[in-house]
């Protein structure tokens, strides 16, 4: 028997892509997402955030997950390779998005809103967010994503 979550509406593997930005911490925090989503059976693509040109294609993916450091004095900022990526996505009306941000001791919350915001200018419907400070907490949040997935099939 198959679980819901594997496989798509079209019976395709359900697919993730994370795009993260280029830091050593949001590195390790994105692979920790990504084993919380693979332990659901989702097939998860890791992007590192770039400023650059290039169209990236999110028509294959049923979830964009998108990761910054909150940047400034009094936070409130995301990661500029994040902007340049998210900006440079094509196909992400409707999909599907959760976003994660880390670090900074104020304006967590308005770094996530200025993110999602992004996302959703884009067409993006953004299903999740969350402040992450450890692997554990990353992971937590991957697995809990299922939930964003289950209600879409």
């Amino acid at each position: 028997m198959i679980n819901a979550i594997e496989t798509g509406g079209d019976g395709s593997a359900v697919r993730a892509l994370i795009i993260y930005s280029s830091t050593p911490k949001i590195t390790q925090l994105a692979q920790a997402v990504a084993e919380g989503l693979r332990a659901a059976s989702v097939d998860v693509q890791l992007m590192e955030a770039r400023t650059g040109s290039d169209t990236i294609v999110t028509a294959p993916y049923d979830l964009i997950c998108v990761g910054s450091p909150v940047l400034g004095l009094f936070g409130g900022r995301f990661a500029e390779d994040v902007d340049s990526s998210v900006r440079r996505c094509s196909r992400l009306e409707g999909k599907q998005a959760a976003v994660f941000v880390s670090g900074g001791l104020f304006g967590v919350g308005k770094a996530q809103r200025r993110l999602m915001a992004l996302l959703e200018r884009q067409g993006a419907w953004v299903q999740d967010f969350a402040s992450l400070s450890s692997k554990s907490d990353a992971a937590a949040f991957g697995r809990r994503l299922e939930g964003v997935l289950k209600k879409r099939y």
